[in-house]
């Protein structure tokens, strides 16, 4: 019984990943562009409504970050340690997915539909970035799905609510169909891999654990610790240094759509595309800082919980995040490095 349990929760992450994997191939070779196409005109040509239009750009919303934040908090203020576990668990399944996104938006560039075709009605601001895969759709799948399986039937509106967002996100213009059904397909992915790292860790990341619980417990941590803010903060300091025009005020508006939309930070990274790289690794730093504070704060509470199991996965959501720092840090100083060499 526990074997076929173990490969259903392992189908459940496998499944929808090759679905991504197969639906992102489809869509770069153009495949499914035709009926694509016919279906965003179909959703979009709907819009027109103010009252359609209204509902469309509020259900997007819930497929933001602050929507997902809201609901962190209160689970986090109101709940009891199961509630505070599963809000920590969400915290990171809102991390993942969004640098998860960020990353595989640089790789998979896809053009925005009012960009690259005609009669598409953009309702709501322009958006920068990629539009493969849609991000929205990615977290809310990744959250509500996790939601699901903590909470069973209680959470299926959080499942019709992503559902409506992904429609939204068509509707509004800033999606082809295949871009939401994609984030969708990830989100269930990465929701299901998450729930079996935290509910039936396996002897492999059980070892991971190990390994980090003994390094939160050497001094040298902090050592390591504060180097990386160190590394944080002169990588600033240096950009500063080098692009002074950072500092001016009229520079800072005209490229302000740009430092405030992360879904920019990997794509002019990657491209090393002089200034607007130099934006990407001063925002890798401001990245790597935050991520740093989490987890301190995280480690800092797990000390004040006396659940032990509360207490290991935050030390387990520690480590996630400090691996995300080491990475933003790293991408921070190869870019940094080839634009010397240059």
């Amino acid at each position: 019984m526990k074997i076929s349990i173990n490969i259903r929760h392992e189908t459940l992450f496998i499944l929808p990943l090759i679905i991504f994997i197969v639906l992102s191939y489809f869509v770069y070779s153009s495949l499914l562009y035709p009926y694509d196409k016919d279906l965003l005109y179909m959703i979009n040509g709907a819009s027109g409504s103010k009252a359609l239009d209204a509902i469309m750009l509020a259900l997007t919303e819930f497929g933001g970050s602050l929507f997902w934040l809201l609901f962190i908090i209160v689970l986090w203020v109101y709940g009891e340690s199961k509630e505070r576990r599963f809000a920590i668990f969400l915290t990171i399944a809102m991390i993942t997915s969004g640098i998860l996104g960020l990353f595989l938006k640089a790789f998979l560039y896809r053009p925005r539909p009012y960009e690259a075709l005609t009669g598409i009605k953009l309702i709501g601001v322009e958006e920068h970035g990629s539009s493969f895969p849609s991000g929205h759709s990615f977290r809310a799948f990744t959250v509500s799905t996790l939601a699901f399986r903590r909470y069973g039937r209680n959470a299926s509106p959080l499942l019709i609510l992503s559902l409506l967002v992904a429609v939204s996100r068509v509707y509004l213009g800033a999606h082809y169909p295949t871009d939401t059904i994609a984030g969708a397909f990830l989100g269930l992915s990465i929701a299901n891999l998450i729930f079996i790292f935290e509910e039936k860790p396996s002897s492999n990341i059980n070892k991971i654990n190990d390994s980090w619980v003994s390094f939160s417990r050497n001094p040298w941590r902090i050592m390591i610790i504060l180097s990386c803010i160190v590394l944080s903060i002169l990588f600033i300091c240096f950009i500063l240094i080098e692009e002074q025009s950072l500092l001016n005020l009229q520079y800072i508006i005209s490229y302000l759509p740009i430092i405030l939309d992360l879904r920019n930070l990997f794509d002019y990274g990657l491209i090393f595309l002089w200034p607007l790289s130099v934006l990407s690794i001063f925002l890798y730093s401001l990245l790597s800082l935050f991520l740093q504070f989490i987890g301190a704060i995280l480690m800092l509470s797990s000390k004040k919980i006396k659940d032990a199991n509360l207490s290991n996965f935050i030390l387990r959501t520690g480590l996630l995040l400090f691996i995300f720092s080491i990475v933003m840090i790293a991408s921070a100083l190869s870019i940094i490095i080839y634009l010397l060499l240059v």
